[in-house]
């Protein structure tokens, strides 16, 4: 299986160069991979960041290597199956997950709408994967909104959900208006699952370590890209509006309202799951002695739990 030639490469010049042109090898394909991404999710538990990324990287780009290969062979016969759908939806939730937008966008190009137009019904998976190709343009066009704009023309209203579209609606309008109370409340976890009627429900493990549900964990990845860079914003107008903040301990009376508040204005918590997860606390301290290492902050002298905000240099 390591050694079958990628459709494109080959032009059915090598041995074999068209073996993934073969329906019943590609479902075999489809079972090799799976094999090495469930070695993946057992090394690399969900949400864990190791010591020896280096590793864990090369196990990701051998994953999506493999899956794009398969796709190559997929397209080149022009299936459009349910086997094909689940491979490309598959392919776009690990490229999502494990980091490779350039990956994800061409995926887009060929999953939605157009594989879902030759489908009988519209599935719960065709949302999911909509959301995600919209969540994906937002997060990687920001501030921009006109691609997103475009591709959410091109998907039929049936796609999505009235709620879900309210929702979008929503975030983008407090994205364009730099609403960032509105941005944190509709990018959270629970914003996240209640639009899509799951509830409180949270993804969780296999036994072989892998997310329940990719999914769900790649639209979390995607509003953690996109609280990221609304964070930026949010922090270039607070250095701007402000000479000082105040955090003190969360002992300290008004500490924790204090805290909570910049962690709401910046959204420093994060939606994916993590095995690590740190507490409210450790989060702010992080972004504190980040900010110090950039100069962005610095102690106000003789009063603790106050700093001076550094203004941008013109």
């Amino acid at each position: 299986m390591e050694l079958i030639a990628s459709v494109s490469r080959s032009s059915g010049l090598q041995q074999d160069g068209d073996a993934l042109r073969d329906f019943k090898l590609q479902g075999e394909y489809r079972e090799f991979i799976q094999g090495k991404l469930n070695d993946y999710w057992k090394r690399y538990p969900y949400g864990h960041t190791p010591k020896d990324t280096k590793h864990r990287d090369e196990m990701r780009s051998n994953v999506l290597i493999l899956f794009r290969k398969l796709r190559e062979g997929i397209l080149s016969t022009k299936r459009n199956d349910a086997f094909a759908l689940e491979v490309y939806e598959t392919s776009m939730y690990l490229s999502v997950i494990f980091s490779t937008p350039v990956q994800t966008t061409s995926i887009i190009s060929h999953l939605v709408p157009s594989m879902y137009k030759a489908q009988p019904n519209v599935t719960q998976s065709c949302q999911l994967t909509s959301i995600t190709s919209l969540l994906h343009l937002l997060a990687t066009g920001y501030p921009s909104q006109s691609q997103y704009s475009e591709h959410l023309n091109s998907i039929p209203i049936d796609y999505l959900s009235p709620s879900v579209r309210s929702w979008l609606r929503e975030l983008t309008r407090a994205l364009r208006l730099h609403n960032f109370a509105c941005i944190e409340r509709s990018t959270n976890r629970y914003a996240m699952l209640n639009c899509l009627n799951l509830g409180t429900a949270e993804t969780s493990r296999d036994d072989s370590n892998a997310p329940r549900d990719i999914a769900i964990e790649a639209l979390a990845t995607l509003l953690d890209m996109l609280r990221s860079k609304a964070s930026a914003t949010a922090w270039s107008i607070l250095r701007s509006a402000y000479y000082e903040l105040s955090c003190p301990t969360p002992s300290e009376g008004t500490g924790s309202l204090a805290r909570d508040w910049l962690l709401r204005s910046l959204l420093l918590r994060t939606v994916a799951f993590k095995d690590d997860e740190d507490d409210d606390t450790a989060i702010l301290d992080t972004w504190i002695r980040e900010r110090l290492t950039l100069g962005e902050l610095k102690p106000k002298e003789g009063v603790e739990g106050r700093w001076i905000v550094c203004k941008v240099k013109k």
